[in-house]
């Protein structure tokens, strides 16, 4: 796959993104090429319309850059993107969901530009307009142009081929958590950690954590926690995240709950970790996911996860053992899952936990994902694989 004549060099990798603003899949690229081994990898990172917090977390030596693309489609961005394609020289452009895909193959079939392999990657369950028959198209057209196609969960490998999207090498590639960053909290310690917060100590934290955006459901979560909040005196509302179209909305229904005084905005955390050891459980709620970080950083620090069907995230649910997996469409089946899961008793919650953290250690470990990475980055895709490559 690397160019011959640079074989004794470093990969030059290119990894093209929308932004760096709160999302999993920024969170999970940025910790990819922050491990990456500097002495075989030149890595730049090409947001195509902003950079965004996340890119503070990039380690010194990686090159960012953005190329201000407005909203909708910019020939001045294809144009951009192809001068920095011949002008880098690389090996490998890694695209991260269809609008990537779509600028690097345009500047790819520019004649000047260099011809780097593509190797694309889906981070999200296909939904709402992802299913119309225009993108259903253009990733049938696109996805040829890539070495491989990967996806982050075994259910979005499963709905791609289902849909005909197939490709010779198309594989799930999970994504992994740093096991020794997030970790657990000494339950005997927990009171007084939520103190330090400024969490009251006595409720049942439900957390969750994402940006605002609609595909989250926030607002399906805050009514439904209401109505659990009506037949129990206990739970409480934590909420991490911050940007998101919704943001202002979501602010005013806060504000404008009869349960406010239980809810609590945190905002982006740089480190989320004390957050994430305050809760009892992490909601995911979402329209679509694809392999969740917040459930994997939940896990990793003791506390069991909820999440809805077509979140991605039935395979690594344990069978019950550390997470529930569960229809949550409507405020009213999100209020009745937490309001049987606060009813638990507090050592059934404690198993949970316990379960969850070893599943992340045996299962989750960043090291095995990064391990497939390189794989990955080396063109051997049957070992990058956590499920086996599509035959040819």
């Amino acid at each position: 796959m690397v160019n011959s004549s640079r074989r004794e060099s470093k990969t030059r990798l290119l990894q093209i993104v929308d932004s760096l603003h709160q999302g999993g899949m920024e969170n999970i690229m940025v910790q990819v090429c922050n491990r990456l081994d500097p002495e075989r990898f030149d890595v730049t990172v090409c947001c195509l319309s902003r950079t965004g917090p996340f890119a503070e977390r990039l380690r010194p030596g990686i090159e960012l850059i953005s190329l201000d693309k407005p909203p909708g489609f910019s020939l001045r961005a294809v144009r951009s993107l192809a001068s920095l394609i011949r002008k880098g020289k690389f090996d490998l452009i890694h695209t991260h969901h269809l609008g990537g895909l779509i600028y690097a193959a345009l500047a790819k079939a520019r004649p000047a530009s260099w011809k780097p392999a593509i190797l694309h990657s889906e981070h999200i369950i296909l939904y709402g307009d992802e299913l119309s028959p225009r993108r259903l198209l253009q990733r049938k057209r696109l996805y040829p142009l890539a070495s491989c196609v990967f996806t982050v969960s075994t259910q979005q490998l499963d709905q791609l081929q289902h849909l005909g999207l197939k490709h010779r090498h198309q594989f799930a590639l999970r994504n992994g958590v740093d096991e020794h960053r997030f970790r657990p909290l000494p339950r005997d310690g927990r009171s007084e950690h939520r103190q330090r917060l400024g969490l009251d100590p006595e409720r049942f934290w439900v957390g969750k954590v994402a940006r605002f955006a609609k595909l989250k459901r926030h607002l399906a979560l805050i009514e439904g926690f209401e109505k659990a909040a009506r037949t129990l005196s206990s739970p409480g509302l934590l909420l991490l995240g911050d940007g998101g179209e919704e943001k202002e909305r979501i602010l005013a229904r806060i504000a404008a709950s009869p349960f406010a005084d239980r809810i609590v905005w945190a905002g982006l955390q740089q480190d989320p970790v004390p957050w994430y050891q305050a809760m009892d459980v992490l909601v995911i709620a979402s329209e679509s996911e694809g392999m969740p970080n917040a459930a994997l950083e939940s896990m990793a620090c003791g506390i069991p996860v909820l999440a809805n069907e077509v979140c991605g995230v039935r395979e690594i649910s344990g069978d019950g053992l550390h997470s529930w997996i569960e229809d949550l469409a409507s405020p009213e089946l999100i209020a009745s899952a937490l309001a049987r899961i606060a009813s638990l008793p507090p050592e059934t919650l404690a198993t949970a936990g316990q379960a969850a953290r070893l599943y992340a250690e045996k299962e989750l470990s960043l090291n095995a994902m990064m391990d497939r990475y390189d794989r990955l980055y080396s063109g051997d895709f049957s070992r990058a694989a956590a499920t086996p490559v599509s035959p040819s």
